[in-house]
């Protein structure tokens, strides 16, 4: 080896050296979060594109594990900020820099044996009552228009589990939900600016906020009601792993008073069902939990003091809503019609690519009969029945596997609010980022066997400036610790299992 390649070994390794931690840091995640913000804020997707590409080809390029990537594929749908395809395809070129960076990752990390995954076989039985959906039923227009859709759900999402399967850290002592967790919450957090500068930027008093219709661009109200019934759910869990819990308290329930914010009213029941779940289980989890209950109490009293300042709105903006009610807006019609064609057609349905006499349909063509249940019979029968009972049947197999565990009951809050809400829209036949986020989130409680709760221990620093908060966290233990043993009246927290 020469001495040039001996350096320039040195160098990359260097670089993969300081990436690895860098990806780990609040400021990686808070700086992807700012770029994708600031080129959806501006409108202006040069901006925006290009900054999320060359942050995604930094990871892409050190990085020797998946899970850093979670940021940058969870956000990047929040660039989009209209529904026009020729803003951002005259960018097609960044594709090429990215991809090779992409094979690259691939090529480095993808040494180790090959293993399908629990879910991968359940994901084929999916993706193939897609494909045969409406068979003998489809003209050929029809199949046509329904490959964009087969596409995303039928072979995108299983590719985003095997991707997560195979390229997730083999290290049962990494703290995987923390990290996980951390990065929905800054998504979450994008998503509230988001909404509020839509509010913001409409100029509609507050008292008319219930009829307005909030598009943020790469969504209705109801797919960003859709996004933070999981975002918040992940945010309150992190408020069981820190000292300074009420931050992630606050983070959260701010997270769910955007939901509201969104008057999506299915959104709302299903959001506020998840919330309160979640908030039991932050208070069965806390590490300390007379300190938990001071946290809730603060932060109610300062929800209660905004309401106080704004109660005359509020109040006239949350009667209209109740006065709209919360029946089926309409979908009892397409209720009826699927019923009506799973008895025409009860073994393979009428297909993804069926358009019916109303208006429900998506970007790509999707006919949307707005429920899981209603959308199963009518576009794939008695087939799509089987598929789907084999995917759920192990997916919660996985969850209740290790339900004490703190991730999995904090995950089992956000399905109950997702799965909830998909029983009345489309969150389950959304492939990208729904179904990716429910699949890849399946793996996690899959791959994650050992409880991780309590507070985060030193172990899970990983920072380029980790040495200084791993000295100062240790510090604070053996202060604690040594108060106790004079004491021993207050007992000490639990701490995670890798301290």
């Amino acid at each position: 080896m020469t001495q040039a390649n001996i350096i320039e070994k040195t160098g990359y390794n260097k670089y993969q050296s300081f990436i690895n931690k860098f990806v780990y840091s609040d400021f990686y995640l808070a700086l992807v979060c700012i770029v994708v913000f600031i080129g959806w804020a501006t409108k202006c997707a040069p901006v925006g594109i290009t900054g999320a590409v060359i942050l995604a080809c930094l990871a892409l390029l050190g990085a020797d594990d998946i899970l850093p990537l979670t940021i940058n594929l969870f956000s990047a749908v929040l660039l989009v900020f209209s529904d026009s395809f020729s803003d951002y395809t005259y960018l097609w070129p960044l594709a090429i820099p990215l991809g090779i960076c992409f094979v690259f990752f691939l090529v480095k990390n993808g040494r180790h044996k090959f293993t399908p995954g629990k879910m991968f076989f359940p994901l084929v039985a999916v993706a193939y009552a897609l494909l045969l959906g409406g068979v003998g039923t489809l003209i050929k227009q029809d199949f046509l228009r329904s490959l964009p859709d087969f596409a995303m759900l039928g072979l995108g999402v299983p590719a985003v589990y095997l991707l997560y399967n195979h390229y997730l850290k083999r290290d049962s002592q990494r703290d995987v939900p923390l990290y996980f967790s951390k990065s929905l919450m800054y998504i979450g957090l994008v998503i509230c600016v988001q909404l509020i500068t839509t509010i913001a930027k409409s100029n509609i008093p507050v008292h008319e906020w219930h009829n307005a219709v909030w598009e943020v661009g790469w969504a209705d109200r109801n797919d960003v009601a859709t996004y933070l019934i999981f975002t918040a759910g992940m945010t309150m869990y992190l408020s069981t792993r820190y000292r300074q819990g009420w931050i992630f308290l606050a983070l959260g329930i701010f997270q769910y008073i955007c939901l509201l914010m969104t008057f999506s009213r299915g959104g709302i029941i299903f959001g506020v069902i998840s919330g309160i779940v979640a908030l039991v289980f932050t208070i069965i989890k806390a590490p300390n939990k007379k300190l938990h209950f001071l946290y809730i109490g603060v932060v109610i009293l300062g929800i209660l003091i905004i309401y106080l300042c704004l109660m005359k709105d509020i109040n006239t903006m949350f009667a209209a809503l109740v006065e709209r009610g919360f029946g089926t807006s309409g979908r009892s019609s397409l209720y009826k019609e699927a019923w009506e064609l799973f008895k025409a057609h009860p073994f393979f349905g009428v297909g993804k690519g069926y358009v019916g006499p109303h208006t429900h349909t998506s970007a790509i063509g999707t006919y949307w009969f707005h429920s899981t249940i209603f959308q199963i019979i009518a576009c794939m029968g008695i087939m799509g029945i089987i598929a789907y009972v084999y995917f759920y049947a192990v997916r919660l197999q996985i969850l209740f596997k290790n339900i004490k565990n703190s991730f999995n009951l904090f995950c089992l809050a956000v399905f109950i609010g997702f799965e909830g809400y998909s029983l009345i829209n489309t969150g389950t036949f959304v492939g990208y980022p729904f179904m990716a986020l429910v699949i890849t989130m399946t793996l996690l409680l899959e791959r994650t066997q050992k409880d991780f709760s309590g507070f985060v221990t030193p172990y899970n620093y990983s920072t380029p400036w980790g040495d200084k908060i791993v000295q100062k966290e240790m510090e604070f233990i053996e202060k604690y610790r040594a108060n106790k043993k004079r004491r021993k009246t207050k007992k000490l927290p639990s701490y995670s299992k890798n301290d």
